[in-house]
């Protein structure tokens, strides 16, 4: 049992909400912090819920993050590039450098990012993923960074239409996937195990299915006929967006035929535990028979609502 405090940036979105679940089931005895610009929203009282401690700032204003970061032992974090855009992502991910830096004896820090992360990329989110988390390095915290890949929530709201399953990958692409849960897993276990985790980063990856493989593991689940669509890359920025497209661009012409650089049996091994299958996840989630309604809502689609 650890009485380290915890504070959780991005403790109401979807990571963090699953980080607050894991971290509790690994040791209930953490103090968790979940940093939220307004305690009032549902989102906010969904996570207190979990049983973390509700605490106000804004990653806008360094300040305000300083009295979460000197009661915190360890901090763990992600900022939703979705929300806020390119130029935006990397300011905010400055701040929480600077507040890091201004704090005395942080013992770990968590940054979770995004798979194929880095320097050399034409995927916007990615590139500043990257800058994010090798400033976060710079702080002089001990680091670990996690680099999930494909949310599979995503299929929550792209969801089947008349028994198509349309995205822009091509026939010869497998995607690896993964889930807030497993992200949120071995964001737990890095911050239970400072010692063996700090100083190291890994790709978080679940799954790894074609397009044409996930609509058949969806028929199994569902029971009902679903084909796969091929969404041309010239088609795809009208319907998922520019963003969105650039990154499906990168998963057919920059992976080789892999949506990203990632080992499945490396997340088992480095971290204790069988990564979720997306059979599994989809009958987890409500996907057996009917499904009326989202079971996530990924940060992308909050962003645009």
């Amino acid at each position: 049992m650890s009485d380290d405090t915890i504070l959780v940036v991005g403790g109401t979105g979807n990571q963090g909400q699953a980080v607050i679940e894991q971290l509790n089931d690994i040791d209930t005895d953490y103090e968790i912090l979940a940093l939220t610009r307004d305690a009032s929203t549902e989102h906010a009282q969904a996570t207190a819920e979990l049983g973390a401690e509700l605490v106000e700032g804004d990653l806008v204003d360094p300040e305000t993050l300083q009295p979460h970061l000197d009661r915190a032992d360890k901090v763990w974090a992600t900022i939703n590039f979705w929300a806020v855009g390119y130029d935006a992502h990397i300011e905010l991910g400055e701040n929480l450098a600077e507040a890091i830096e201004a704090t005395d004896d942080l013992d770990h820090l968590v940054y979770s990012g995004a798979g194929d992360q880095q320097s050399d990329t034409d995927v916007p989110h990615l590139h500043s993923h990257y800058v994010v988390s090798e400033r976060l390095r710079d702080t002089g915290a001990p680091y670990t960074a996690l680099k999930p890949v494909y949310f599979m929530e995503n299929w929550e709201t792209i969801g089947v239409e008349d028994g198509v399953l349309a995205f822009p990958l091509d026939e010869d692409t497998h995607h690896h996937q993964t889930t807030y849960r497993d992200t949120a897993r071995a964001s737990a276990v890095a911050l239970d195990n400072t010692a063996e985790f700090a100083g190291n980063e890994y790709t978080i990856a679940s799954d790894l299915l074609t397009l044409e493989e996930t609509a058949d593991v969806i028929s199994d689940v569902t029971g009902e006929d679903v084909e796969p669509y091929h969404v041309p890359l010239d088609e795809a920025e009208e319907e998922f967006g520019e963003e969105f497209a650039v990154m499906c661009d990168h998963f057919i012409n920059g992976g080789g035929h892999t949506s990203f650089e990632a080992n499945i049996r490396r997340v088992e091994r480095e971290f204790g535990f069988t990564p979720q299958a997306f059979e599994e996840y989809l009958r987890e989630n409500d996907w057996e028979g009917s499904k009326d309604e989202p079971a996530h809502v990924p940060g992308w689609v909050k962003a645009m609502q």
